[in-house]
């Protein structure tokens, strides 16, 4: 099913085609049915109509911790009419307040505690401010913030239309049913379209857990019935490290999907092993939506991102934009249905930020091999140049996650005075594990050049990441 008109609501769309006494939400083991979220949103609706005065289309921020109620919410917020901009609980009041003036906010929703099943919150109105012309004409639905792995994140807009079409054409690859139940463990303010939306638009459960322990979530896996989970990688290293996996089996489960992150080929194996199902790798690109999807599920292409889905044209270009051949390396551009419609600051539209040809660029370098599937090497602002020799932080982090005891690392350039830069590593240990920086320094002087090979080993409690799960990238000092 597709919008035709510009002016549809998708909400309104998805709770016409609902199954009101099939359940949206599995809230720690509380049922809220499609009937109930529709009241619910609608309840909202009304009322942040009756609050705003706004003429055109306001942009109205959320703030709401995950759960039933955060569904709730953000459904109303569109219905209204208005624009839905999700505020992550985790921010930083000087980074709430440069979100509220970047997108000019209208109105912030803030969900309140309440005693009994009704959801309170309350309104708060803001100077707000006009974006450009151009914003309302285009439907917009929701704003969001790209991972900014490399330190600039821009905000993105999507209009219901566009909303839509990435929701068909990501269930493509993820083919989720009414039937399905997702176990979710994302953030729901950075996981939202291709992920909330796409499950209600085709009537599945989303089960929350009471927490992320991996005991808590194989408990709600089986007592709800889970037959999805998609997740980041550091979730499939949860859910085959920790000694509850041995209380527990999955035997409900149909789909694993791994996104933000390459997923390494030995905690697929262990995650195949103890629960039946392999892991696909999925790459999600905010500006584009979910292009590729590795189903191959034969254990031979584990480290590729997969071929583009249904209704994508891939190519990998050189420096010059010239599409290069299978297993040349080039910088990776998408084309398809669902890429964004505009950037808020500064104002531009897609055609404006697009090549001629409608072709957007990932920034990320990739090669293709002669059966169509992606492989990612890196990004093209991560590049580590060692006195005019380059290469992948990437690269590198997988070869010292194969040394065993390291759970996760991240490698970055550190300024130099004769090369320009040099790499470090930062290396997160599993519990209880006793790695040697003298066992690391050996490991990758076996296996990688020595340009390559980082000049310090730095041992870290945590690796800073986007809200997404994605690897912050960062040049540091000595």
């Amino acid at each position: 099913m597709s919008i035709e008109s510009l002016k549809v609501n998708i909400v309104d769309e998805m709770f016409m085609r609902s199954d009101k006494e099939a359940p949206a939400v599995i809230d720690k083991g509380r049922i809220c049915t499609y009937g109930a979220l529709n009241d619910h949103s609608a309840s909202i609706a009304k009322t942040i109509k009756g609050a705003l005065t706004f003429k055109g289309v306001p942009r109205v921020g959320l703030r709401c911790q995950d759960g039933m109620e955060y569904v709730a919410l953000s459904l109303g917020i569109l219905r209204s009419g208005c624009c839905l901009v999700p505020i992550a609980p985790e921010l930083t009041e000087s980074e709430r307040d440069n979100l509220v003036s970047t997108i000019q906010l209208d109105a912030v929703v803030h969900h309140q505690i309440a005693s009994d099943d009704q959801i309170s919150f309350s309104i708060e109105e803001l100077p707000g401010g006009r974006v450009s012309a151009d914003f309302d004409n285009l439907n917009p639905a929701f704003i969001r913030f790209s991972s900014g792995t490399t330190g600039a994140s821009k905000g993105i807009v999507l209009s219901h239309k566009t909303l839509l079409d990435r929701i068909e054409t990501a269930n493509r690859g993820l083919k989720i049913i009414s039937q399905d139940r997702v176990l979710w463990v994302l953030s729901m303010s950075h996981h939202y379209a291709v992920s909330i939306m796409l499950y209600l638009w085709n009537g599945a459960a989303i089960v929350l857990p009471e927490s992320y322990l991996p005991g808590d979530l194989l408990a709600a896996a089986n007592r709800d019935q889970a037959t999805v989970i998609y997740a980041a990688p550091c979730h499939f290293i949860f859910l085959t490290s920790g000694e509850n996996t041995e209380k527990f089996s999955w035997s409900s489960l149909r789909l694993a999907v791994s996104t933000t992150a390459p997923l390494l080929q030995e905690t697929a194996e262990r995650f195949t092993a103890t629960y039946g199902v392999r892991p696909l790798q999925a790459l999600g690109v905010m500006e584009v939506g979910l292009p590729f999807i590795n189903n191959s599920n034969d254990g031979l292409r584990d480290s590729s991102v997969g071929r583009p889905l249904p209704g994508f044209d891939v190519e990998i270009r050189d420096t010059a934009g010239v599409a290069v051949g299978a297993g040349i390396q080039g910088e990776l551009f998408v084309k398809g249905p669902g890429m964004f419609d505009a950037y808020i600051d500064p104002w531009q539209l897609r055609e404006q930020v697009t090549a001629p040809d409608g072709w957007f660029t990932t920034g990320d370098i990739a090669r293709m091999d002669s059966a169509g599937y992606v492989y990612l090497l890196g990004r093209s602002r991560t590049i580590i140049n060692v006195g005019g020799m380059k290469f992948f932080p990437e690269e590198v982090e997988r070869c010292i996650g194969t040394v065993p005891g390291v759970l996760e690392s991240r490698v970055i350039a550190t300024h130099h005075p004769t090369f320009g830069s040099v790499p470090i590593a930062e290396i997160v240990k599993a519990d209880k594990e006793d790695v040697q920086i003298k066992t690391l320094l050996m490991h990758c002087r076996k296996h990688l050049a020595r340009y390559k090979v980082p000049i310090d080993f730095r041992f870290v409690s945590s690796i800073p990441k986007t809200p997404t799960g994605k690897i912050k990238r960062t040049t540091s000092s000595l």
